[in-house]
């Protein structure tokens, strides 16, 4: 789904979230009932889902997650039948939901898409929908006009489906309160531990144990295969920083570019936000620009003490703080009402009072700057790095087919590549798997290709692999020394050591749950043999030493209308550690801003399990099926 479309957001964190909770209901099984169609990755209702679909689906994803995450995009991520299966999932959903809104005969017309997409700001200049802005941006995610609508359709009406079940889910206070009530609870305890070591102490481990844990576990004594390896990077950032650029070509970009470097008008301005409800009643209406009128004369009485009254009477929690201070800002960036009232003014002026969607605001312009053409000397350095750019990418695509072929054609060596196109040759000492897929930057194509046996035994160079966006590396293997299994002389200690830990912590566990049963049937702490430490208070997620998170779970877990009570667990030492609980602590009831926090947070958690579970019954009444063999093809 094109990235700029964020009005239905609510419609694109559903297809998100799908993506993270594939078979929530069913189980990988449920699809494989039976083959789908020939040359499709699945069948809904009949209808394939093909794999040039499949395949665009997964080239998207990796172009949104390109650009959100820039050098840190690893495009091995989605290269993993995880990834793979939960996409498909996603696929399967928005046919599912796409057919029930033909069932329902939903319908967007043309003039109600025309709208939507003149209503987008990112198509916009100076607040109205631009044609060439509205190509010039789909040109940017390589689509075309006809291709955004028809995608933004079938996005509308996927919401009209949707939304009335995710959105229309009301939590009430009560519900809200006992939530905040029990994630804020607090419970004062004691802890005491069994540790493993006077237990350690006690125990023997012979030789015919050490011999026969040796011989049952082969695989836990192996040492990995490893390898001596040569490479070459290709990369389009090391070619930036051998690039130079002449400051008369900088000088000629700006001039041909002049309005490039226009900066438009901007405002500075502070405000007082008192919020109104979209659905608000009368009465609260004009209470609101009653009190907006108030604050307004008063900023008018004593200008001076602006911030002070932001601080005590704006509801806006961005700048509340700040004095109401919003900074600097161009058109575009506020709301129209607020936008028009601020540019329309001089710096200094206070304004009366501005009703936008979310309010009334009380506002006073800090600050103005005309619109102005940024110097050269001001944007000499961008314009040479972008300069710098476009020549090493203009270069790197140059040196891309020779790197290939070179790796190709001199397949014992990397020297001639390397000398060609002024690259270093790198070498390791012995590597393992994972060090080397360190090496190609995450990437497994890599380390599969540098470890098949084909290349372990000609030891001639790898075919050159994209490991991230303008990188390519090739490698070859110089020495192998394959997977072995340690001799016992060597791990017999090692596993002694492990046996004796074993038991110990066996042992200890034993004895605390035996203390565990005695304390709680009444018995004194000095006759079970168990010394408490000084009570300390607990919240939920606020792990102690001694307390890992399993038995903190335990500690919250235990009923409160008999206090004192016990719990314990292994702890993270190999002992086990016994919990006091001595009392609960209810906190006060949360302001009115948290509560309403956590009914939106309560609300859309029950919007997305009302929405599987919806899913779930379109799936129950379509024949859904998967092409295993075709979805696993890449």
């Amino acid at each position: 789904m094109f990235d700029l479309v964020t009005k239905y957001k609510g419609a694109a964190q559903i297809i998100l979230f799908l993506m993270m909770v594939p078979f929530a209901f069913f189980g990988v099984d449920y699809y494989f009932r039976s083959p789908a169609s020939e040359g499709s990755v699945a069948t809904v209702g009949g209808a394939p889902i093909t794999q040039a679909e499949f395949a665009d689906s997964m080239r998207e994803q990796a172009d949104r997650m390109r650009q959100q995450m820039g050098r840190n995009f690893d495009p091995s991520m989605l290269d993993s039948p995880e990834v793979r299966f939960a996409l498909l999932e996603m696929l399967v959903n928005q046919r599912l939901l796409a057919g029930k809104a033909r069932e329902e005969k939903f319908h967007v017309s043309d003039a109600q898409l025309q709208q939507y997409i003149a209503a987008i700001p990112a198509f916009q200049e100076d607040g109205r929908f631009s044609p060439d802005r509205y190509r010039q941006a789909l040109s940017t995610q390589n689509m075309t006009p006809p291709m955004f609508e028809q995608r933004l359709r079938q996005d509308m009406m996927l919401g009209a489906v949707q939304e009335p079940i995710v959105a229309a889910n009301i939590v009430a206070r009560t519900s809200a309160l006992r939530y905040l009530g029990l994630l804020e609870q607090q419970r004062e305890v004691e802890l005491a531990a069994v540790e493993m070591e006077p237990f350690l102490r006690g125990v023997k481990i012979d030789d015919a144990q050490v011999r026969e844990f040796y011989d049952k576990n082969p695989a836990a004594f192996q040492t990995p295969e490893q390898a001596r390896i040569e490479y070459v990077l290709l990369t389009q950032d090391a070619m930036i920083a051998q690039t130079k650029v002449d400051e008369a070509d900088v000088k000629k970009q700006y001039e041909a570019n002049a309005r490039q470097y226009t900066v438009g008008e901007e405002r500075s301005a502070s405000h007082i936000l008192i919020p109104l409800k979209v659905d608000a009643n009368e009465d609260e209406k004009t209470a609101a620009k009653k009190l907006a009128d108030e604050l307004y004369a008063k900023a008018k009485a004593a200008p001076a003490q602006f911030a002070d009254l932001a601080r005590e009477y704006s509801k806006d929690p961005g700048s509340a703080q700040q004095g109401g201070d919003l900074g600097s800002f161009a058109r575009g960036a506020m709301v129209k009402p607020f936008e028009d009232a601020v540019f329309a003014a001089k710096e200094g002026d206070l304004l009366p009072p501005v009703r936008s969607d979310f309010g009334w605001h009380v506002i006073k312009v800090t600050g103005a700057r005309a619109a102005r053409t940024q110097p050269f000397d001001e944007v000499k350095a961008q314009i040479e790095a972008d300069l710098k750019q476009q020549k090493a990418g203009q270069k790197f695509a140059a040196s891309v087919d020779q790197f290939q072929n070179l790796v190709y054609e001199q397949a014992d060596s990397l020297a001639g590549v390397a000398k060609a196109l002024d690259l270093k040759v790198e070498t390791t000492p012995f590597i393992t798997r994972a060090q080397a897929q360190t090496i190609g930057l995450g990437n497994p194509k890599f380390v599969d290709a540098l470890f098949s046996p084909e290349s372990i035994q000609s030891k001639r160079n790898t075919e050159a692999i994209e490991v991230a966006p303008n990188t390519l590396i090739a490698g070859r293997i110089v020495e192998f020394k394959p997977a072995a299994r340690r001799p016992f002389d060597e791990v017999k200690t090692e596993i002694r050591t492990q046996l004796e830990r074993r038991t110990a912590s066996e042992l200890a566990q034993k004895a605390g749950l035996a203390k565990l049963k005695l304390l709680a049937e009444g018995k004194p702490d000095k006759d079970v043999g168990i010394v408490f430490a000084k009570p300390v208070t607990v919240g939920r997620g606020q792990v102690q030493p001694g307390l890992p998170p399993d038995v903190l779970a335990r500690v919250f877990q235990v009923k409160a209308d008999k206090l004192p009570a016990y719990t314990g667990a292994a702890n993270e030492l190999g002992g086990f550690s016994i919990v006091r609980v001595l009392k609960v602590t209810t906190p006060p009831e949360s302001d009115k801003a948290r509560v309403d926090m956590a009914q939106s947070r309560l609300s859309e958690q029950l919007g997305r399990e009302l929405l599987s579970a919806y899913l779930a019954s379109l799936k129950a009444e379509t024949d859904v099926t998967i092409n295993q063999a075709n979805l696993e093809k890449k």
